[in-house]
Parts: C-alpha cells; sequence; structure tokens
C-alpha cells in the first residue's frame, strides 16, 4: 500500500504534468487556428474530408454474437455552426450517420494530435476539389452562355 507522503508527492507531480499538458495542448490549438485563418483567407468554400486512421473495433451482443467494425477517423475542411474550418471527426465506419464530429480546436486532444499529420493530405484533396470544382464550373458557364445568346435572339414571328 502507497504511504500518504508518496501519494502527496504524486498528487504534486500530476498536477504539474497538467498544467504543462495543458499549456501545450494550448499552443497545438493557437496553431490550428493559425492554419485556419490562413485557409479562410482563400475563401474557397469547398468541403473535403481525408481519413486518418482506420481501427477495427470488437463489439459483442448480449446473446454473445461478435461483430468486427471499423472506426474511422477523419480530418476535413468544412461549414460548422455557420464557420468554415478544420473539423474532426470519429465514428463507426457501418453507422456513418452516427459519426461524431467537431471543429478541430474543439475535438478531443488525441484526435487533434492525430490531425497535425493529416493536414498535407487535406490540402491536396482541397487542391483536387477546387481544381475539379473549376472545370464544372466553367463547363456550366459555357453552357449558360450558349442559352442566353439563344434567348436574346429574336424570335421570328409566324410567317416571316
Amino acid at each position: 500500500m502507497a504511504s500518504s507522503s508518496n501519494v502527496s508527492a504524486l498528487l504534486k507531480q500530476l498536477s504539474s504534468a497538467s498544467q504543462t499538458l495543458s499549456e501545450a495542448s494550448n499552443k497545438l490549438t493557437e496553431q490550428i487556428k493559425e492554419i485556419e485563418n490562413s485557409l479562410a483567407a482563400f475563401n474557397l468554400g469547398i468541403v473535403a474530408w481525408v481519413e486518418l486512421r482506420r481501427t477495427s473495433e470488437e463489439v459483442e451482443e448480449k446473446d454473445g454474437t461478435k461483430y468486427r467494425l471499423q472506426r474511422i477517423e477523419r480530418l476535413g475542411y468544412s461549414k460548422k455552426n455557420g464557420k468554415w474550418g478544420l473539423c474532426a471527426s470519429s465514428g463507426i465506419e457501418e453507422f456513418e450517420e452516427d459519426f461524431e464530429w467537431w471543429l478541430l480546436r474543439d475535438a478531443p486532444r488525441g484526435l487533434r494530435i492525430l490531425a497535425v499529420d493529416g493536414i498535407p493530405k487535406l490540402l491536396e484533396e482541397m487542391v483536387n476539389r477546387a481544381k475539379k470544382l473549376t472545370i464544372e464550373v466553367n463547363s456550366k458557364t459555357d453552357q449558360a452562355k450558349a442559352l442566353a445568346h439563344s434567348l436574346r435572339a429574336k424570335p421570328k414571328k409566324a410567317g416571316e
């Protein structure tokens, strides 16, 4: 059994470790906000998600039946609560409608840490989506131009 002086020393260490971890976590969150501000300046308005990690989980039903399910953690850029930002999601692949998602700065610490390595992959996905969307917009612009031109043409009266 641990002595009370040993427990007291451990609690002091725990307090110090907690404060140090909290400060480090706050610094990470500040850097995430900086990245979000930089991305917001581009005014892309493009939703993009990339997978960060996939893990297998075993679930056992009351009747003893076991299932192996896939947990997926993702990093994205999306609009949440009316504001564009980096987002994180976590959930079971087979129940995608139940995924939880947060602004990255509000996500659980472990997910924020994991997400940092995925940011370059997300930026690449955003570039690819922007390029594809530009092609689509240009195509629709040409289509709209042709429609507008045909509508401007004066209709010929019957018998002309």
